[in-house]
């Protein structure tokens, strides 16, 4: 069954990291139609430039290990997307719930390398959006309303659905939707 365009995904794969393969899963929305047989192009956001950009270079996952190694060896057009890795499985997110797919960053203050004192670093993360509540408590329910109270207010807490990998042993791997929820939230955007 095809995965129509502008569906919020979790997509488990594989790929080969400095010479080693390695299984990851990433979220995101998907920006083609997606059949057992196709290329899967993932809106997805990495950091906080590509949050910040109009439409970020897509991630593009394979329905076979051949497919795969061709892209890498002659990569499509940067505006096409990256060759990412080889696609096991892709589930949609939250399927029952009509939120839109989501990109947002997160601010923590973690000890730096010397442990003499503190460092606040961004991280992007992308799924389906829940609620957000503001640091006065106000909660909203629609992200419309929730870009516009991160904008006035920053560092509420975002509820939100995605999926995370887990291992199964033995090599094996699954996608497991999990509700989580972040705080520290700067910026919410619509994943493109």
């Amino acid at each position: 069954m095809a995965i129509q365009a502008g569906t919020c995904v979790g997509v488990l794969y594989y790929k080969v990291v400095n010479g080693k393969w390695s299984v990851g899963v990433h979220n995101g929305i998907t920006r083609n139609v997606v059949t057992a047989n196709s290329i899967l192009i993932l809106g997805h956001v990495s950091n906080a430039k590509q949050f910040n950009q109009a439409k970020p270079t897509a991630l593009l996952f394979y329905p076979s290990l051949a497919s795969y190694q061709a892209a890498v060896k002659n990569p499509p057009k940067p505006s096409v997307g990256v060759p990412f890795g080889v696609r096991i499985a892709t589930k949609v997110t939250a399927p029952e719930s009509n939120h839109a797919c989501a990109a947002f960053l997160q601010s923590i203050t973690v000890m730096n390398k010397n442990g003499t004192g503190t460092v606040t670093n961004t991280i992007a993360h992308n799924g389906k959006f829940i609620q957000y509540t503001s640091p006065k408590g106000a909660v909203f329910k629609t992200m419309a309303t929730a870009i516009q109270s991160i904008k006035d207010d920053p560092g509420g807490t975002l509820l939100y659905f995605h999926y995370n990998l887990v291992s199964r042993g033995g090599g094996v791997y699954d996608l497991v939707q999990e509700k989580a929820i972040k705080s520290g939230i700067t910026a919410l955007r619509f994943l493109k």
